[in-house]
């Protein structure tokens, strides 16, 4: 089975794409999208492009392999694509033969490891300086699944039929036609300061702080934001043993929690995710949020008000980085995703069931903002 499944795709990267063709998400494991990936060197970049962009990963794709893959692609339309699934995929388990079998350590190592964890936190935002770095963002709009040419237009193009939760734009950016599933819609490169001991700014060209429109969506995070409330999730014993990964030093310990959030619109809203720690002093490495609430949405033309089912996902890898001669482990990449229904709901109006039925949707597919964010340039800051 798993022979013909790769087949397939196969077939369908030596297949011409014609504007009719059905609009398919292919979902592929991380060793099927290595296996179809293996041979496509002197591919038209742009082509490759689509045909990955139509993929969706059931796996987590590890950095390592992430960077053999890259190096196999012709250039940097399809790189940029491939960097998109990959994103998208990082909330997902790794595949099983890439778990290390080692035993869970016994609760009394399990809780040492939480307590060392909590410390490096509280010691981090202690001991951190006023800094800047480099933030470079690059901005995909899309999405979560194939859609057909024909809607994308008139999501992306004509601006009809977009429910509230997908009206408003990501913080930059303008809209665009998809003509992938993912594509680039902005890219940034912008001085961050890290100042009053807790806050993240981001500076404009002309050294004012950015900021976004009051409606737009932003998947930006604060440094302090991310990583405050880890000891508070500790201490109520919401956090419990996962599994082993492989690091580029050794053994990494994650763990899963759950926790709540503070809202400026809503209750507080539900999250969990996993922290991946070093087991030798509790560094924390790795970070993801998973965040699933509701909007009270207006109805279509003074329908009832109906609730929107809205995502947002957030994951930070951490790294060492030096500061005034000083060596901190802060974020030095970071995917951030918000996902919401696209369409308003079934019921909202005749024209909107007739897309429903034209497309085969029993749901609405989900509006997709995807940011990748990489920091470098580490300094201290000193205001002049």
């Amino acid at each position: 089975m798993r022979r013909w499944a790769v087949a397939v795709l196969l077939a369908g990267f030596a297949t011409p794409v014609f504007a009719g063709r059905p609009a398919v998400t292919h979902e592929v494991t991380a060793d099927q999208l290595a296996q179809a990936l293996a041979h496509v060197r002197h591919r038209w970049d742009g082509w490759l492009a689509k045909q990955i962009s139509d993929m969706k990963l059931t796996q987590r794709l590890s950095a390592s392999r992430l960077a053999r893959l890259e190096e196999q692609l012709p250039g940097s339309q399809a790189r940029q694509a491939l960097t998109a699934i990959a994103d998208e995929s990082v909330f997902l388990d790794l595949p099983a033969e890439e778990i290390p079998p080692d035993p869970a350590p016994s609760s009394t190592a399990r809780a040492a490891l939480l307590d060392k964890a909590s410390g490096f936190v509280r010691d981090t935002i202690d001991r951190l300086p006023s800094f800047t770095a480099t933030r470079e963002t690059t901005r995909f709009e899309g999405t979560s699944t194939v859609i057909s040419g024909r809607l994308q237009t008139e999501l992306f193009t004509l601006n009809l039929w977009r429910a509230p939760p997908a009206v408003n734009w990501e913080c930059p950016g303008e809209p665009k036609i998809g003509y992938r599933r993912l594509s680039i819609i902005d890219r940034t490169h912008v001085a961050v300061v890290y100042r009053h001991g807790h806050e993240l700014h981001a500076l404009g060209e002309k050294g004012g702080e950015f900021e976004c429109p009051e409606d737009s969506v932003s998947t930006s995070e604060e440094f302090g934001h991310v990583i405050a409330w880890i000891p508070r999730a500790i201490a109520q014993g919401k956090v419990t043993w996962s599994h082993w990964e492989h690091g580029g030093a050794g053994l990494v310990a994650v763990f899963q929690y759950s926790s709540f959030v503070p809202s400026k619109s809503s209750a507080p809203v539900p999250v969990h995710g996993e922290i991946a720690l070093d087991p030798a002093n509790g560094t924390l490495l790795r970070l993801t949020e998973m965040r699933r609430w509701n909007e009270h949405e207006p109805g279509y033309e003074g329908k009832p008000r109906y609730d929107a089912a809205v995502e947002r996902d957030s994951e930070v890898i951490f790294g060492p980085v030096n500061i005034g001669g000083n060596v901190f482990y802060c974020p030095v990449h970071h995917v951030a995703i918000y996902r919401a229904p696209i369409l308003w709901p079934r019921g909202s109006a005749p024209e909107i069931d007739e897309i429903y039925r034209r497309n085969g949707f029993s749901e609405s597919p989900l509006l997709e903002y995807l940011n990748d964010v990489t920091f470098t340039g580490y300094q201290l800051y000193t205001s002049r």
